[in-house]
């Protein structure tokens, strides 16, 4: 067996050893769970998004992705299955997550800091960087524009406060810049739709790797990459409506999330326990 063949057969088994210690965490059958979504469609993604953390819905068929390891917004074609375009904003960073207000883009690193990109049809690195008070220890992965002129930025890990019974979301004004330090949004460890899971291990229950809005009920759509599922949440109260387990054969390291204005949903794989990809899927 060659070397490269060895290597695959380790990774395989790193990622089923990893699937079964987190598995083993809850006492919940997941084989005989009725799957609550059906595939539309799976595009693989070229090498240079490998680390695809991000992406965005940019109208006419195309996407745009961004990986968290270049300061690069790319624009890929889902008619062509192609990257169509590249835009430089910025130098190596931790970028995961994208999102768009307005006519601008939205970039946000994981210590909190976020680029706005006016013109990804202009000249090159012509961005705004503003440093929020966030740092590493929260661990930003999502970023949404609510619809009502304001950004709402997920934190994976710690809260501001550094405390709570929940997992915080916050709002961003870029009008005035400001960042409300109290979240916007609260989803409660102690939420009933939780109950299936059989844990009161916070870090089993949620932590958010994107979030974006649904484009009519305006419900928050939360992204869990590290145990792979789906919340829809209030966005008023932050009662979970459901919970959509994602098959990890399918969804290895689910970092991106997206809807299109006409409803359909994208979830997005990092490449690093398989192919990266962009997979269309229908909730039922």
């Amino acid at each position: 067996m060659t070397k490269w063949a060895v290597g695959i057969v380790i990774t395989v088994l790193i990622l089923a050893g990893a699937i079964y210690a987190i598995y083993e965490e809850y006492d919940y059958d997941f084989e005989d769970a009725e799957k609550s979504y059906e595939t539309v469609r799976k595009w693989d993604l070229p090498t240079e998004l490998q680390e695809v953390s991000g992406m965005e819905w940019a109208g006419n068929e195309e996407i745009a992705c961004i990986q968290d390891e270049d300061g690069i917004i790319f624009i890929y074609d889902l008619k062509s299955s192609k990257i169509i375009k590249r835009y430089k904003f910025g130098g190596p960073g931790d970028y995961e997550a994208i999102t768009r207000l307005d006519d601008n883009y939205w970039v946000a690193e994981s210590n909190g800091r976020l680029v706005r990109v006016e013109d990804i049809n202009g000249q090159e690195e012509n961005s705004e960087d503003i440093q929020l008070k966030f740092e590493y220890r929260n661990n930003i992965e999502g970023a949404a524009a609510s619809g009502s002129g304001d950004l709402w930025i997920s934190v994976k890990d710690r809260n501001l406060d550094n405390q709570g019974d929940y997992k915080g979301i916050y709002s961003f004004d870029p009008v005035t810049g400001v960042l409300d330090m109290e979240p916007v949004l609260k989803v409660n460890y102690d939420d009933p739709e939780f109950d299936v899971f059989n844990t009161s291990n916070p870090r089993k229950l949620i932590r958010p790797s994107d979030i974006c809005f649904h484009p009519t009920t305006r419900d928050l759509y939360i992204l869990d990459a590290e145990f792979q599922k789906i919340l829809v949440v209030n966005r008023d109260t932050g009662k979970i409506k459901r919970i959509h387990l994602l098959d990890p054969s399918e969804f290895p390291q689910p970092e991106g999330i997206c809807f299109s204005p006409s409803g359909r949903l994208f979830v997005s794989n990092e490449g690093n326990l398989g192919t990266p990809s962009i997979i269309e899927i229908k909730l039922l």
